[in-house]
């Protein structure tokens, strides 16, 4: 790669090790010469013969190179694994130890304040992979990405994606540079772990121009863990709110978004919830293809001009599975017998039963509520459910059954509805509410009765109780402030409860 050289004024020095490495030093002698000693050990035994190669820090292997590489220093291991450079010249070197499929990457700097590098403990591990995608210029059809230090150099794709195989193990930069004219295009630093694949996502383009009223971002920043693996066609979510997104700037339905795809093409979305009192909105966004979340998209508002984009279909031919993991959390269901919420890790809090105000519940359900699990008496409520018993007849008294079910405030305006299966006697009153160490905990509210008979109580927002201005706060002041999920029972001595489930949101909506 002809002028990389000329070019190599952004790489950064000393980068220290990050794997297998222990009690190195670097420091002031009474000596002039320079000098390294470094012993390599494999699986805990001194590495003899072991194959070393060092270069500048700075060095990007030459892709019109034709020839062997010409390196500052090369040679074995003795046969206690040790290297010794006497007489070393000056200046940041990388050093990459190679046996079969293991190996192990460091860098140290030599001048005239330090004058040795000294290690008595590398240890070689299994190479990894690394993986990435650069940012490529509009004029490129490709680019060439390079480890620094290393003679490892791989082309991407047309996408821009590139993999470099068997990367020794320990800290690499990794430079990305124009097939056209060769200028850099970026870097970035990747700890390279043994057996295991790196993903250093987006190496930016910094000469990339980016609107007033724009936001670039890769579609993966949208693909959370579990909806993987993806079924396509698919839909992902975009979130934004005042920390993301300049609401001032923007028509106040949202009618001027658009957004680009890395080719400049227009994806198709539909706004599930604008609202700029509380600076919130949502798109919902139609995703063809795994290719079509390779490259960056731009997210553009504020001009005038433009006009509100028609309706798009962006659920069509989706299966009822999918549409339903995209678009439903199930919060409590006590298959699995413990006192643990439905949710995944980490919003899989505990749930709980407590009396207040002189009720009692019998079982001792407050102090270990699984006593309350009971094998379930209908087929479609699965194998377990919930059956309180409790005495709280008198005005003020009441027991809860509840969950956490977010670390922190949320904001759930686009949910549809709250699903929860009840039979038993008395009154109930379904809270959604957020519990903080303040003098106001906001809440709102549904209340119902149940009988002998299993009933679907399916609540939608508008169905919450109005606020009274006291401690109820209705549905428009609490959406946005929710983490907790519970059930007040009074007037009654027992309450079954199963199947929990909120629908119009996502786990992405509590994370």
């Amino acid at each position: 790669m002809k002028n990389f050289n000329k070019l190599l004024y952004l790489v950064p020095f000393g980068l220290l090790a990050a794997c297998g490495t222990n009690s190195d030093t670097a420091g002031n002698t009474t000596e002039i010469e320079n000098a390294i000693a470094i012993r390599v050990f494999d699986d805990g035994t001194p590495a003899a013969k072991v194959r070393y190669q060092v270069l500048p820090s700075w060095y990007v292997a030459d892709t019109a190179e034709t020839g062997a590489v010409k390196y500052t220093y090369e040679g074995e291991t003795d046969i206690n694994g040790w290297v010794h450079i006497e007489g070393h010249q000056n200046g940041s070197y990388t050093i990459n130890f190679t046996k079969g499929d293991s190996s192990i990457v460091l860098q140290y700097t030599l001048n005239n304040l330090n004058h040795e590098y000294t290690l008595d403990s590398a240890s070689l591990e299994a190479v990894g992979t690394v993986k990435g995608l650069v940012d490529l210029p509009d004029s490129a059809n490709y680019a060439w990405v390079a480890v620094q230090g290393v003679s490892t150099i791989v082309k991407t794709d047309t996408l821009g994606q590139f993999v470099i195989q068997k990367a020794p193990c320990g800290n690499l930069t990794v430079s990305a540079w124009d097939s056209e004219d060769l200028e850099a295009i970026g870097q970035t630093s990747a700890s390279v772990i043994s057996n295991d694949t790196t993903d250093l996502g987006l190496i930016e383009n910094p000469n990339k121009v980016v609107p007033e009223n724009a936001i670039r971002f890769m579609p993966s920043d949208l693909i959370s863990d579990w909806m993987r693996p993806l079924s396509f066609p698919t839909v992902l979510v975009l979130r934004l709110t005042e920390e993301n997104f300049d609401f001032s700037k923007a028509e106040k339905d949202g009618s001027d978004i658009r957004l680009y795809d890395g080719s400049n093409n227009l994806i198709p979305f539909e706004i599930d919830g604008w609202d700029t009192t509380i600076n919130s909105a949502t798109l919902n966004i139609r995703v063809e293809s795994a290719a079509d979340t390779v490259r960056p998209w731009m997210l553009m508002w504020g001009d005038k001009k433009a006009k509100k984009i028609e309706d798009v279909k962006v659920w069509e031919g989706l299966s009822d599975s999918l549409i339903s993991a995209l678009n439903s959390v199930e919060v409590l269901n006590f298959e699995a017998g413990t006192d643990l919420n439905a949710l995944p890790a980490p919003l899989n809090y505990n749930w709980y039963v407590q009396p207040h105000d002189s009720a009692t519940v019998k079982n001792n359900l407050d102090q270990k509520p699984t006593n309350g699990i009971e094998k379930a008496d209908s087929t479609i409520f699965g194998k377990n459910m919930l059956h309180v018993q409790y005495q709280a007849n008198k005005l003020g008294r009441y027991v809860v059954i509840g969950t956490r079910i977010a670390a922190h405030q949320h904001d759930l305006s686009r949910l549809d509805s709250v699903e929860v299966w009840l039979k038993g006697s008395g009154d109930f009153e379904v809270f959604l509410e957020t519990i903080v160490e303040s003098d106001t905990n906001y809440k709102t509210s549904y209340k119902g009765s149940v009988n002998e008979e299993w009933t679907r109580v399916a609540i939608k927002p508008s169905d919450f109780t109005n606020p009274d201005k006291k401690s109820y706060h209705g549905w428009d002041v609490t959406r946005n402030k929710i983490t907790r999920f519970t059930i007040f029972v009074y007037n009654g001595t027992d309450i079954w409860i199963d199947n929990v489930r909120m629908y119009g949101i996502n786990l992405d909506d509590l994370l």
